[in-house]
């Protein structure tokens, strides 16, 4: 594999917005509602459906 030896793993699907919001929830558990933009929102729902985080994809469907 790849990663192995390169340390690096990559989401091509997946932009450094959307993923560094999903990386806050998947520590936390929570995430601000104003961290979610007009401009990230659709990436953050895409990355939270790649990763099953049905908890983060309800509350991106309430918040907008």
């Amino acid at each position: 594999m790849k990663e192995s030896y390169e340390n690096k793993i990559s989401f091509p699907k997946i932009n450094s917005s959307g993923m560094e919001i999903v990386l806050e929830y998947i520590y936390t558990g929570s995430i601000k509602e104003e961290y979610l933009t007009k401009d990230n929102i659709i990436e953050t729902f895409y990355a939270a459906d790649y990763f099953q985080l049905t908890d983060l994809q309800d509350f991106i469907m309430k918040t907008f």
